[in-house]
């Protein structure tokens, strides 16, 4: 799988096929991350931690892992990002009888698989329309949808 990325030297789009494994650093604004790759051809360029865990995923679980307080507690982010809608379900809505709502399991960025939650339609719809909308069409939720929002 080939990675995009812009080169430091020339600041020109390059295509890796490989990391060497390192982060060699990291910047944390308000609410996102971005890592310093080192790259197997020697180059080193910043890339946005969502499109490092799209390709390679373990560098960026391990880097956390490897954190006192892991991701949480290096980042104190109070603000989370949806990384993939990972399946949905119904779950009793407590202020109607017999009435369900539709959930996704979400996966969050910078968190492995098993640090899933479970959310709300109407949050999801909110915070990642797009999203939302094709993994519902993939998923024939659409005729669903107008009535678990």
């Amino acid at each position: 799988m080939s990675f995009y990325r812009t080169t430091a030297k020339s600041g020109a789009t390059a295509t890796s096929n490989s990391l060497n494994g390192v982060i060699a650093g990291k910047t944390i604004s308000d609410s996102e991350s971005t890592a310093s790759i080192e790259w197997n051809d020697g180059e080193e360029s910043w890339e946005a931690e969502f499109a490092l865990q799209f390709y390679q995923p373990e560098i960026v679980y391990d880097y956390w892992d490897a954190k006192r307080g892991g991701r949480e507690g290096a980042t104190q982010f109070d603000l989370y990002h949806i990384f993939a809608i990972l399946d949905h379900g119904s779950m009793s809505d407590n202020s109607r009888r017999r009435a369900k709502k539709l959930v996704y399991k979400i996966q969050w960025v910078g968190y492995d698989e098993k640090d899933h939650s479970w959310e709300p339609a109407a949050k999801i719809a909110g915070l990642v329309p797009k999203m939302k909308e094709e993994y519902d069409e993939v998923h024939g939720l659409l005729t669903l949808r107008d009535s678990t929002t």
